[in-house]
C-alpha cells in the first residue's frame, strides 16, 4: 500500500468537521451542536470582536508629569523647600497662602529611605495638584495659579501629599 502525503488537518477544519457531524441536519443532535458551536466560540473566539479604542490612562503618579526634574531634589534641602514655601505663603493671598501654611508642621524624613523620603526628593505631579485644587474649589485659573506657585518653590511630592492629607483630616 503506498501512502501519499497528506497535510495535517488544522484546528479549522477540524472544528469544521466536529460541527459537520454534530449539526441536526446531518443525523446530530441539536442541543450537542450549540454546545460545540459554544465550546468552539469559547476556545478560539470565532466570533468577530467590535475593535475598542481607547487612549490608555497612566493610573501612576511615576509617569505622571511633574513640577520640577527629580534631580532639583537631590541636595537634601527638603526643609528649605517647605521654609521657602511658608515664606512664599505671607506674600500670596487666598487659597494659596492658607494651602501652603498647611506645611507648617511638616519635617524632613531624614536619610532612612522609604516612600516618604522618596517623594520628598521628587516633584509634586500636576495630577496631585490639580487634586489639591478640586479639593479647595479653584477654578481653572486658580489652579492654574496654583501650579505657577508650586513650580517656583518647587513643591515636591511629599509636600502635595501633606497638604491633601491635611486637607482630609479638615474635612473629617
Amino acid at each position: 500500500m503506498v501512502r501519499t502525503a497528506t497535510a495535517p488537518p488544522t484546528d479549522r477544519s477540524m472544528w469544521g468537521r466536529l460541527l459537520r457531524r454534530c449539526h441536526p441536519d446531518h443525523g446530530g443532535d441539536a442541543s450537542l451542536f450549540v454546545w460545540v458551536r459554544a465550546l468552539q466560540e469559547y476556545v478560539v473566539g470565532d466570533g468577530i470582536e467590535p475593535a475598542v479604542h481607547h487612549i490608555p490612562r497612566r493610573t501612576t503618579t511615576t509617569h505622571s508629569r511633574r513640577v520640577a526634574p527629580a534631580g532639583a531634589f537631590a541636595d537634601g534641602r527638603f526643609d528649605n523647600l517647605t521654609a521657602q514655601a511658608l515664606a512664599m505663603a505671607e506674600g500670596l493671598d487666598e487659597p494659596y497662602a492658607a494651602l501652603l501654611l498647611l506645611l507648617r508642621d511638616l519635617r524632613d524624613a531624614g536619610d532612612f529611605g522609604g516612600v516618604a523620603f522618596r517623594y520628598q526628593r521628587e516633584g509634586a505631579t500636576y495630577r496631585s495638584l490639580a487634586a489639591i485644587g478640586y479639593r479647595v474649589g479653584m477654578t481653572d485659573e486658580q489652579r492654574s495659579r496654583f501650579y505657577r506657585i508650586a513650580e517656583a518653590v518647587p513643591l515636591s511630592q511629599r509636600h502635595a501629599n501633606w497638604i491633601l492629607e491635611k486637607l482630609q483630616e479638615g474635612a473629617a
